[in-house]
C-alpha cells in the first residue's frame, strides 16, 4: 500500500519552486527544486508528474494567495469607483506583503508555461471583479475596452505603485492615492 503524500513536502516543493523561479525563471531544474526542498529528485515526481505540472500548480497556488487577499469582503454592492479602489488597494497590499510571490506570478504568467486551462482555473475566483468591469463598461462608467485590457492597465499601474512604495515607504499613502487616481482616470469613460 502506498504511503500517503505529505502536505508538508508538497508545500516545501511549491516554496522551493517559487524561490527557483524567482532566481532562475522557468529554466530552473527539477533537481535544484527538489534539493532546495530537502527531498530526493524522484520525490518531486511523486507529488507533481512533471515540471510543467509543478508550474501549473505553483501558478494556482499563487493565484489562491492573491484571491484570499483580494476577494475577502469584496464590496459587490458598492459603486464602481469604490469597487475598483478596493481591487486596486487589495492588489497593492498583497504585492507589498508578498514581493516574492508577485515576481514569481508575473514570471510564470509571461513564460508561456501556464496553460489556458490553468489560467481559466486561476481566474474563476475573480469573477466578481470581471463582472464589476463588465458592468462598468456596459453602464458607460468604464472605458469601452476588452476586460483583459482593463485588467492589464490595473495590474500595470498597481505594479508601478508597489515599486514606488517599495523605494519610498515614507510616501506610501501618497503613492497609493496617486496610483488609484491615475488608474481611475485611465479606465473611466
Amino acid at each position: 500500500m502506498a504511503r500517503p503524500l505529505s502536505p508538508e513536502k508538497r508545500e516545501a516543493l511549491l516554496l522551493s519552486a517559487m524561490q527557483a523561479v524567482a532566481e532562475l525563471g522557468v529554466m530552473a531544474s527539477t533537481s535544484s527544486i527538489a534539493r532546495r526542498a530537502g527531498v530526493a529528485d524522484g520525490t518531486l515526481f511523486t507529488y507533481f508528474s512533471s515540471k510543467e505540472v509543478l508550474f501549473q500548480e505553483l501558478y494556482l497556488h499563487l493565484k489562491q494567495s492573491l484571491v484570499t487577499a483580494m476577494m475577502s469582503d469584496f464590496p459587490a454592492q458598492a459603486d464602481y469607483r469604490q469597487r475598483m479602489e478596493y481591487i486596486f488597494n487589495r492588489y497593492v497590499s498583497w504585492g507589498l506583503n508578498n514581493a516574492l510571490e508577485r515576481v514569481v506570478l508575473a514570471r510564470l504568467s509571461a513564460s508561456g508555461q501556464v496553460t489556458a486551462d490553468t489560467r481559466a482555473l486561476g481566474a474563476q475566483p475573480f469573477q466578481a471583479v470581471s463582472r464589476t468591469m463588465e458592468g462598468g463598461v456596459e453602464d458607460g462608467v468604464l472605458i469601452d475596452a476588452p476586460i483583459s485590457f482593463i485588467s492589464s492597465v490595473i495590474e500595470s499601474i498597481a505594479t508601478t505603485t508597489i515599486e514606488h512604495i517599495e523605494k519610498s515607504t515614507e510616501e506610501a499613502d501618497g503613492h497609493r492615492q496617486l496610483g488609484f487616481h491615475m488608474l481611475w482616470r485611465a479606465i473611466t469613460a
